[in-house]
């Protein structure tokens, strides 16, 4: 009894310490809670990813109340790429699921995978970003379905025209970063920032609107799939959900004062970090050793 009390509190810090620092590296708390877990830990792949996945879902869910109110979530993209992002995550729920029951070469495939996956994720974190894509509304399918939208930028002081562009490009690479999304119980923001903002042309403050409300939705599917199989233990979700929302809750204000540029170089030292040990730590459970020099 004692035991668990002190590990769950463990977790409360540990969790509480990620949702602040997370904010002001610019990345979401599910992305450095699973990898963190499942490089660090013993608790089985499946606890671990459908915790992550419930940290993505309730801070999307809270910040995507406050776009649609403000009007800065185009509805209707968001209901389009839901189309494409639920099902995907519902799949790669179920395919992570499947991966992680082959015993420990499978954890350990999920693993090594997600240790790639940090790298490509590093990676897109250098991606420079635009903050006004000049629009282009011509196209047929905007039309029909309505998708140009005008909203009015403060920070301008003028209305922006925007739609998004490339939807048959953009859509099948959606499809892929729902999969990952489930398969590896993480947030896909860091994913669905740079399709919306580079492939399909959205002002990067819609962008980052609305990748968190595409997550709202899109997450809560793969987290059914987790619940579904009975691979959710709610004190580890309620304990690390809570502290991650908390914690971001400061992170935020933080931002405000803290030197952000050593934060967010210490929390890409640490995804690296992270990235290597899961990646010697899955291929060795897979029976494969890797020389690092």
């Amino acid at each position: 009894m004692v035991d668990g009390a002190l590990i769950l509190l463990g977790l409360f810090a540990l969790s509480f310490g990620i949702g602040v620092v997370g904010p002001l590296g610019g990345v979401g708390g599910g992305v450095l809670f699973t990898p963190l877990m499942l490089g660090f830990t013993n608790l089985h792949p499946d606890l671990v990813r459908a915790t992550g996945l419930a940290i993505a879902c309730y801070s999307s869910i809270m910040a995507g109340v406050t776009f649609f109110k403000q009007r800065i979530a185009p509805f209707r993209f968001i209901l389009l790429v839901s189309t494409v992002l639920l099902p995907s995550a519902i799949v790669g729920a179920q395919a992570g699921i499947y991966v992680a029951a082959l015993g420990k070469w499978g954890q350990g495939l999920v693993r090594a995978s997600l240790g790639a996956l940090m790298f490509f994720v590093l990676a897109l974190l250098f991606v420079k970003r635009l903050d006004w894509p000049e629009p282009r509304c011509s196209s047929r399918v905007v039309e029909v379905l309505g998708l140009r939208y005008i909203y009015f930028e403060k920070t301008l002081e003028r209305e922006v025209v925007y739609c998004p562009s490339r939807l048959g490009i953009g859509l099948p690479l959606l499809a892929l970063v729902g999969f990952g999304s489930g398969f590896f119980g993480l947030g896909a923001a860091w994913a669905l920032i740079p399709i919306y903002n580079l492939v399909m042309r959205l002002p990067l403050k819609v962008t980052a609107a609305s990748a968190s409300a595409s997550l709202a939705i899109a997450d809560t599917g793969a987290l059914w799939v987790y619940t579904h199989s009975e691979k959710m233990y709610m004190e580890l979700v309620i304990t690390a959900a809570l502290a991650v929302l908390l914690g971001a809750q400061i992170g935020a204000r933080l931002l405000l004062r803290a030197r952000v540029r050593f934060v967010r170089w210490l929390i890409l030292a640490i995804m690296a970090f992270n990235g290597i040990q899961l990646l010697t730590r899955g291929l060795a459970e897979m029976g494969i050793t890797l020389m690092i020099i």
